[in-house]
This record gives C-alpha cells, sequence and structure tokens, in this order.
C-alpha cells in the first residue's frame, strides 16, 4: 500500500491530480491509498470521490514539519485522527509566517488520539544526522505508543543507502518498526518532466540551472506490487506493514 503520495495540491511539489493516483491504484491493483498532502489535506475530497467510484480504501494523511528540523507524516484511523489533524494544520498556519507550516513536537504529541505517525527523517539530513535526534523520537514512541513507525523511503540514489542504516540503527535502539514507502509525486514516470518544472518554478531556477534542486531520476512514480515488492526484496517485513497500516 503506497503510503506517502503528493498530488498536486501539493503545490509546486506533486505532479499528478488526485483522481489519477486513485486512477493508477486500480489499474495495479492496490487496494488501498494514503494522501499525503504537505501541510494539508486539499486533495482528500476529489481523491474520496474516484476512490468510492472504484472500491479503493482511501485514507487522509498530511505530510508534516516540526520546528526541530523533522518531517513525519501523520495518517487518520478515525474521526477524532481527522479532527485532530486538522486542529494541528490550523495551528501551525496560523503561527507561521506565509507559506510556511510548521509545528511543535509537544503540539503534535498533544493531539495524537486517533493518529498514526509515520517518522521520515531531517529535513536537511546533511545538517542534522539522523542520531540527533534520539530524545525527539523517544517523544513521540511515548505520545504515540504502537502508532509510531519509521519510514523507510528508497528511491535509487546513493546518500539513502547511510540514511537508511542510521534508520535501522535507530530502529533497533529506540525498538520501532519500519515501514516501506516510496515518496510518490506522479501517477506515471512520463510526468517526471512536469515535476521537474514544477519544481523550477518553485525554487525561481531554470531547467538548465537546476542542479541537485531537481529529484534525479523517476523512481517517484506510483509502483506496482510487483515493482515495490522487488525494490524492497531485502525487507519483506516492512513491506507487509503497509498492509497492517492500512488495515488500522
Amino acid at each position: 500500500v503506497p503510503l506517502w503520495c503528493k498530488s498536486n495540491y501539493s503545490f509546486l511539489e506533486g505532479a499528478s491530480h488526485p483522481e489519477e493516483l486513485v486512477d493508477a491504484c486500480q489499474q495495479n491493483g492496490i487496494p488501498a491509498l494514503v494522501i499525503t498532502d504537505r501541510h494539508g489535506v486539499y486533495g482528500i475530497v476529489r481523491a474520496h470521490v474516484r476512490a468510492r467510484q472504484w472500491g479503493i480504501h482511501l485514507i487522509v494523511g498530511s505530510q508534516i514539519s516540526l520546528r526541530e528540523g523533522v518531517e513525519i507524516l501523520l495518517l487518520v484511523r478515525n474521526e477524532e485522527g481527522y479532527h485532530n489533524l486538522c486542529r494541528l494544520l490550523t495551528e501551525g498556519h496560523l503561527h507561521s509566517s506565509k507559506g510556511k507550516c510548521s509545528l511543535d513536537r509537544q503540539v503534535v504529541c498533544g493531539y495524537n488520539r486517533g493518529l498514526i505517525a509515520l517518522w521520515i527523517g531531517p529535513s536537511n539530513p546533511k545538517a542534522s544526522p539522523e542520531a540527533a535526534f534520539g530524545p525527539l523520537l523517544e517523544r513521540f514512541k511515548t505520545a504515540f505508543e504502537d502508532r509510531f513507525y519509521l519510514l523507510l523511503g528508497r528511491h535509487l540514489r546513493a546518500e539513502e543507502a547511510l540514511q537508511e542504516i542510521q534508520l535501522r540503527k535507530l530502529a533497533n535502539q529506540f525498538r520501532l518498526p519500519t515501514v516501506a514507502a516510496t515518496e510518490v509525486l506522479y501517477h506515471d514516470p512520463e510526468r517526471r518532466r512536469l515535476q521537474d518544472v514544477l519544481t523550477c518554478i518553485r525554487e525561481g531556477v531554470t531547467l538548465t540551472r537546476a542542479g541537485r534542486l531537481i529529484r534525479s531520476n523517476d523512481q517517484h512514480a506510483l509502483k506496482s506490487p510487483k515493482d515495490f515488492s522487488r525494490l524492497f526484496s531485502d525487507d519483506p517485513e516492512s513491506v507487509l506493514r503497509t498492509q497492517e497500516i492500512a488495515a488500522r
């Protein structure tokens, strides 16, 4: 189950409509989908209408930035969780500068009921190594209990190998489950060029000068179950946990 999907409602980041992501799940035999637009639930209504049409289990979520320099996903389990997610998003927008949204860990942990948290990692891994966030991980584990997972993201980039080693060390140290994911920014690899253009508009650069600002490959497309399982063939347990989370 794809747990980390952004639609074009993640402004200048996602390159597919919510309906296209749902359609891609139906075409690939994927039974459930999580829409995690950045700092909002903007694409959920259109995704919900299409998901009902195909019988896809749609899960509401959002990618959240913490003031401590960490990115997390919050996934809704029930009505209380939806209320809490909306409350957190409102709080983040109210107390951040225009176009930004960030939250303090205490606020997120204080409104954890009905939510599942997936730890993505530092917003800037080069500036903030995973090992520096031990106390924050401990705080989230205490608040979310068995609803807290470490997300292993793979996009065939060289730097991800070291990041994953660090994440697995933290998983062992704090006895936290890991879950497999790719950051889905478009439903089809052909949309990669569009996503590159959106990134350049967001960053104020041209394609020829974008360099490392744009993604290095097309591994941010929605994968079929077969391709996803092949990507994580060494860790089938983390793949199975995607279904565990969807079932919750």
